[in-house]
């Protein structure tokens, strides 16, 4: 998948009368190397030219917008088991063994869906990371506030038996409801945004036809959305950030020439 760049007019438009825009190289890459470059809203491919470039130099090129185009490929870049491909400690599987459901936030945002995985206008989805963020800081304030007493064993007369205090009917309640809520948000959201990657990728389902999506979202979350990150971006590329909206390092400064 190719990724993209922020890109800004050269002053040799007014010139040539063509648009050039000048865009910064987000990595080291070899002649003939293709990558996207957004500017003013559109975006355009870039092709490295015959020398190559390294990271950080900038290079003029025109602005040739793309016409709108199905971005399938037919299949996944790799398995769910495939988490290991960028290293144990690669940032992306760091956040899907730690915290899946922020990562989730992340892929919904490149995809352009809201926090309840539904597409969303710009304005929308330009915030749904932070509100993902905030529904895991709602979940685990109100499960510190409505947690049951764990269980404490004590040996009596040669059998061990749970001493520790019995919570209040309504606060069992309360937890359960909590832990099914989010469960469930995420559950639902996982599977909705693992069968629009599938569509915008043309990927069809290989097995549970019809409700793979939810099978791989219910039986393993985690390895399903590292396999969605890895899906939607290029971290040979763009390297991968925990902390971004995107999960991916923010786009280089780019001058007017």
């Amino acid at each position: 998948m190719s990724s993209k760049y922020g890109a800004v007019p050269s002053a040799s438009a007014v010139v040539t009368g063509d648009i050039i825009v000048e865009v910064e190289a987000p990595a080291t890459l070899s002649a003939g190397y293709k990558f996207d470059a957004i500017y003013d809203g559109q975006t355009f491919s870039v092709t490295v030219p015959p020398a190559g470039v390294t990271k950080g130099q900038r290079i003029a090129v025109p602005f040739r917008p793309l016409m709108p185009t199905a971005e399938g490929t037919g299949e996944w870049k790799d398995g769910l088991c495939g988490c290991c491909k960028f290293g144990c400690c690669h940032a992306h599987l760091c956040c899907a063994w730690c915290c899946p459901v922020a990562l989730m936030g992340q892929v919904l945002t490149r995809m352009k869906m809201s926090w309840l995985g539904n597409a969303a206008v710009e304005t929308e989805y330009r915030s749904t990371f932070r509100k993902t963020l905030y529904v895991i800081i709602v979940y685990f304030v109100l499960g510190l506030i409505f947690a049951t007493p764990s269980p404490e064993l004590t040996k009596i007369n040669g059998a061990y038996v749970d001493v520790s205090p019995t919570a209040p009917t309504w606060q069992i309640i309360v937890n359960n409801v909590l832990n099914l809520s989010f469960g469930l948000y995420t559950l639902i959201v996982l599977t909705k945004l693992r069968a629009a990657v599938r569509e915008r990728y043309s990927i069809q389902e290989e097995c549970c036809a019809g409700c793979e999506d939810c099978c791989c979202a219910f039986w393993c979350g985690c390895c399903t959305v590292a396999q969605l990150a890895r899906q939607t971006a290029d971290y040979d590329v763009q390297r991968a950030k925990c902390c971004t909206d995107t999960g991916l390092e923010p786009l280089p400064p780019v001058l007017t020439v």
